[in-house]
């Protein structure tokens, strides 16, 4: 088995959020998102983690473009 020298995994991942209210109160939020890790010959050598909104705005689907072209240009070696 060949193993690839550069590739990038996405997933979908949840995060949570613990913010201490009071001393006594804790409230947690879990928000989605979309992990891009970068491998090399099967180690992970970094990783970004985008929050998915339910109604995201242009900015947004913009960052998420230029974050997956950019993965995928470091995949190829361009980058």
């Amino acid at each position: 088995m060949r193993l690839e020298a550069r590739w990038v995994g996405l997933t979908l991942q949840h995060r949570q959020v613990c913010l201490d209210l009071s001393e006594e109160k804790r409230c947690k939020m879990s928000y989605a998102g979309i992990l891009i890790a970068h491998y090399e010959y099967g180690v992970k050598v970094s990783e970004a983690w985008l929050p998915l909104g339910v109604d995201p705005s242009e900015a947004d689907d913009e960052e998420l473009i230029q974050r997956l072209r950019g993965a995928l240009l470091w995949q190829a070696g361009s980058y």
